[in-house]
């Protein structure tokens, strides 16, 4: 469970939990986050039944919206409505920061430490295509974050649903913990 000040690291880019799901009783979650200049640009996808706001607070940010590229600069204040098909990355060349409200809050937090922590491990590519992991993410998360494959919805689920047994006797998980959260959760004398 993330608490306000955790910290996610994905190579040079940096996640920090402002608000938390628990103190908001499910109604969002805050983050900000540090983007460096992109190297790669994330994965197309969407979220069934969130909304996302987010506020620029320094740098600059490029938003594939359903297929229509946005600029933004500092001070910008925008949202994904659910269901928009969506990808944003830090266009350079200075850092960026954005604070990023999720609502409903659902499971995001746990989406955000599985897909950076795996992804920072190596245990995921980083443009986000699928290792025999995936399956279990998106049957998991599916509530949260649904990448764009290309194929229907209903085939990646049956897909994913065929893979799982497989993916789950190789000892993979649907939810992960970055190393660097465990800190805060161990008792102090």
């Amino acid at each position: 469970m993330a608490r306000p000040g955790d910290t996610l690291h994905l190579g040079k880019d940096k996640l920090t939990f402002l608000t938390t799901a628990a103190e908001t009783d499910g109604a969002f979650v805050e983050v900000e986050v540090e983007y460096a200049p992109a190297v790669i640009k994330p994965p197309q996808h969407y979220h069934p039944r969130q909304t996302e706001h987010m506020r620029l607070e320094s740098g600059r940010l490029s938003l594939q919206l359903d297929g229509v590229l946005h600029e933004y600069e500092q001070g910008a204040d925008f949202y994904i409505p659910p269901g928009a098909v969506h990808s944003m990355w830090n266009p350079g060349p200075e850092p960026t920061r954005v604070i990023w409200r999720t609502t409903p809050a659902y499971r995001t937090e746990t989406v955000f430490e599985t897909l950076w922590g795996l992804t920072n491990e190596g245990r995921l590519r980083p443009d986000g295509t699928p290792r025999l992991q995936m399956p279990l993410l998106a049957l998991a998360f599916r509530d949260e974050y649904r990448v764009v494959t290309g194929r229907p919805y209903p085939l990646d689920t049956a897909l994913c649903l065929l893979l799982s047994p497989l993916s789950l006797a190789c000892g993979y998980r649907p939810t992960y913990r970055p190393p660097q959260n465990t800190a805060t959760l161990q008792p102090t004398a």
